[in-house]
C-alpha cells in the first residue's frame, strides 16, 4: 500500500468522488453506487485513522433511498441529508491532513 509522508494511505479516488459529488458534478443515486462499491471492492487494510471515516460514509450511503416515497425509515437519507454527511466526511478527512 502505498503511504504518504505522514504515513497515511493514498484516497484521492475517494475524495475525488466526494469532491465531485459535493461540487455537484455526481448526482446521489451515482455517488451511493459508485462509493459503495469502491468500498467494498477494497482491497487494501486503511486502519486508523482513516478508516473510520471512510466506514461511517459508507453506513450513510447505504441508508440513501434515492425514492422519496420509498423513504419509511427514520434513519433514511435523502439527496441533501446524504450531501451533509459526504460534506462531514470531507471534514474529517481534511482535519487529517487530506485535501
Amino acid at each position: 500500500m502505498t503511504l504518504d509522508d505522514r504515513g497515511l494511505p493514498d484516497i484521492n479516488t475517494y475524495i475525488d468522488l466526494i469532491d465531485r459529488f459535493l461540487r455537484r458534478s455526481v448526482g446521489a443515486p451515482d455517488f451511493q453506487l459508485t462509493y459503495l462499491r469502491m468500498l467494498k471492492n477494497e482491497r487494501r487494510i486503511l486502519g486508523e485513522p482513516v478508516f473510520p471515516v471512510l466506514q461511517e460514509l459508507f453506513e450513510d450511503a447505504d441508508r440513501y433511498v434515492a425514492e422519496p416515497r420509498l423513504r419509511t425509515g427514520t434513519g433514511d437519507l435523502d439527496d441533501d441529508g446524504l450531501m451533509s454527511c459526504a460534506a462531514r466526511a470531507q471534514g474529517a478527512l481534511r482535519d487529517l491532513g487530506y485535501t
